[in-house]
C-alpha cells in the first residue's frame, strides 16, 4: 500500500491526533487480532463487540494508528490523549474512502456484480474465467456490503490485472456508494428478484437500485445484462457497451438448451455467434438450471476481456456450487440438498425446481424456513410459495418460523404430510423417522433462520462422496 497519514487527511470529518503525517501505511486492518506494526487499525461498533475496546491494546502493539468515532473520543480523551489516533465521524464511512483513496490509485478495470440472486456463484465463473487469462482480485465469498467490499479494494495490488468484485444492497443508496468506493468499468445485473423487497418496496424499486450499477459505469464501460428481465433491458444506458446473455434470440450469449443429469448438474449448450461460430457444451459441476445463466454470464464477461473459449470452457466446468448454496450430498443414500445460505421466493422455487428435476428413486421433502426481508409482503409470499408448492406434488413438506406456516397451511390436504415446526430439534427427529434411502429432501431458509443446523444434522454422519459440492 502507497497511502500515506496525510492521504487520510483527505477526507472529511477527520482529526489526527498524535500522528505523523507522512508516516507509510503497511495495511489497513479491521481485525485487532490481525494487526502488525505500522499498520492502520479501523474500530467499528458492532452489535456484539465494540472494537474501540481494544484500541489500547493495538497501540501498545506498534500500530501506527486506530481509526476511533468521535463519539467515543470524547468520553475517553483524557484516558486515550497520548495514543496515535485519527478521530472521525463515521469509522465505517471512513473505512470506504480509505477504500476509494486506494483504488484510485490503480488503472485496473473493475467488474461489479449485483443482482438479488445468483452474485457469488456468478462471481466465482466470472473469476475463474477471467483468470485464464488476468491476475485477478476477487471478493472473497459474499462480502458484498460497506465492509466486504472495502475488504477487498484494500488487497489491490499493482500484480493484479482485473478486479471482481459483488455488491449487494437491501435498501436505497447502497449501490451508489458503493460504486462511488469502486468505481466500476464494468457491470453485471444478473436478475431482479424479491430479495430484500422490505426496504426497496417493489420489483421496480430493486431495478432502480440494481440499476444505478450501469448509470454509474463510464462512457467507455462495458455493461453485461440478463436481457431475459425486461426491468433491466428498458433501463440501460444507451451510450455503454453492452453484452447480453439469456434465452431470448437477439441475445449475444444465447442459452439454447440447457438438461439437468441424475444430480442435478446442470448440461448447458450455448450459442455466441458474435464471437465464436460454434456453439459451446458445457458440463458444469454447478447444479439447477439457473446455473445456465451464472455460466452464460461468465462467458460474456470472459469475451467482453477478450478470453479463449476453450480455456473458459474449461474453467467453468471445473467450478463447483459455491458453499450451502445448492450443494448436494449424499448421506446413507438420501440426496440432502443444502440451500441453506439465504432464502427469498424466487430463489425457493429455483431449488424446488431443482428437486423435481433430481432423479430418485424414493420421495421427495422440502424443509423451509422463514423468508425474510420481505416487510409488508411476508405474509402474501409465504402464501403464494405455499400455493406454488402445492402443485408441485411434493408428498412431504415441514416448516419452521413465524411466517413459513402460511406455507404449511398451504400445503394442508394436498401435501401427503405438511408440518409446521417451532422447535428445530423436534424437526430433525421427524427427518430422522421419515427418510429413507432413496429420498431427497430440500433444506432452505433465509439466513437469520439458521438453517444450516438441519443440515448439518442430517449430514453427520456422511462418509461417502458428495455428488456435488
Amino acid at each position: 500500500m502507497t497511502l500515506r497519514i496525510a492521504d487520510l487527511l483527505r477526507i472529511p470529518h477527520v482529526r489526527a491526533v498524535n500522528l505523523a503525517t507522512d508516516s507509510a501505511i503497511g495495511a489497513v486492518v479491521t481485525d485487532s487480532r490481525a494487526i502488525g506494526r505500522g499498520d492502520v487499525f479501523v474500530a467499528f461498533r458492532g452489535s456484539r463487540v465494540d472494537a474501540h475496546d481494544f484500541v489500547a491494546e493495538v497501540c501498545a502493539r506498534g500500530v501506527l494508528c486506530c481509526v476511533v468515532e468521535q463519539r467515543w473520543y470524547r468520553r475517553n480523551a483524557a484516558a486515550v490523549h497520548a495514543l496515535p489516533l485519527l478521530v472521525v465521524k463515521d469509522s465505517m464511512r471512513t473505512y470506504g474512502a480509505i477504500a476509494q483513496l486506494h483504488r484510485a490509485q490503480f488503472t485496473v478495470p473493475v467488474l461489479a456484480i449485483t443482482g438479488s440472486n445468483g452474485k457469488t456463484s456468478t462471481k466465482e465463473m466470472v473469476a475463474a474465467v477471467l483468470r485464464t487469462k488476468f491476475r485477478v482480485l476477487a471478493t472473497e465469498g459474499n462480502f458484498n456490503n460497506h465492509i466486504g467490499l472495502p475488504s477487498t479494494l484494500l488487497r489491490l495490488t499493482p500484480e493484479h490485472q482485473v478486479v471482481v468484485t459483488e455488491m449487494g444492497t437491501n435498501q436505497p443508496g447502497d449501490i451508489a456508494y458503493l460504486c462511488e468506493i469502486a468505481r466500476p468499468t464494468h457491470g453485471m445485473i444478473t436478475n431482479i428478484g424479491r430479495a430484500h423487497i422490505e426496504k426497496l418496496q417493489s420489483r421496480e424499486g430493486i431495478a432502480a437500485e440494481k440499476n444505478i450499477l450501469f448509470s454509474s459505469l463510464p462512457a467507455d464501460g462495458v455493461a453485461l445484462l440478463n436481457a431475459d428481465e425486461p426491468l433491466l433491458r428498458s433501463a440501460l444506458p444507451r451510450r455503454l457497451r453492452r453484452i447480453r446473455y439469456g434465452t431470448r434470440k437477439d441475445c449475444e450469449i444465447r442459452i439454447a438448451d440447457v438438461t439437468l443429469d441424475r444430480a442435478g448438474r446442470a448440461q448447458v449448450r450455448i450459442e455466441a455467434p458474435a464471437f465464436v461460430a460454434r456453439p459451446i457444451s458445457l458440463r458444469l459441476q454447478a447444479v439447477g438450471r439457473h446455473a445456465a445463466y451464472n455460466a452464460a454470464a461468465a462467458l460474456a464477461a470472459g469475451f467482453a476481456f477478450g478470453c479463449g473459449v476453450q480455456k473458459m470452457k474449461a474453467a467453468l466446468e471445473s467450478v463447483e456450487s459455491y458453499d450451502k448454496r445448492l450443494q448436494i450430498h449424499t448421506v446413507r443414500d438420501i440426496a440432502v440438498i443444502n440451500d441453506t445460505y439465504n432464502a427469498n421466493p424466487d430463489s425457493v422455487l429455483a431449488a424446488i425446481d431443482l428437486l423435481q428435476q433430481l432423479t430418485i428413486d424414493g420421495a421427495r421433502c422440502v424443509v423451509l424456513g422463514d423468508m425474510l426481508e420481505l416487510g409488508k409482503a411476508a405474509r402474501s409470499e409465504h402464501e403464494a410459495l405455499g400455493t406454488a408448492l402445492a402443485v408441485t406434488g411434493i408428498p412431504y413438506v415441514f416448516t419452521y418460523g413465524r411466517h413459513a406456516r402460511a406455507i404449511s397451511r398451504a400445503v394442508q390436504g394436498v401435501a401427503k404430510v405438511a408440518m409446521h415446526f417451532t422447535d428445530k430439534a423436534a424437526l430433525c427427529e421427524t427427518l430422522d423417522a421419515l427418510l429413507a434411502p432413496g429420498d431427497a429432501v430440500l433444506i432452505k431458509g433465509s439466513r437469520g433462520m439458521q438453517m444450516e443446523d438441519i443440515a448439518a444434522h442430517l449430514l453427520r454422519s456422511d462418509t461417502s462422496e458428495e455428488a456435488n459440492g
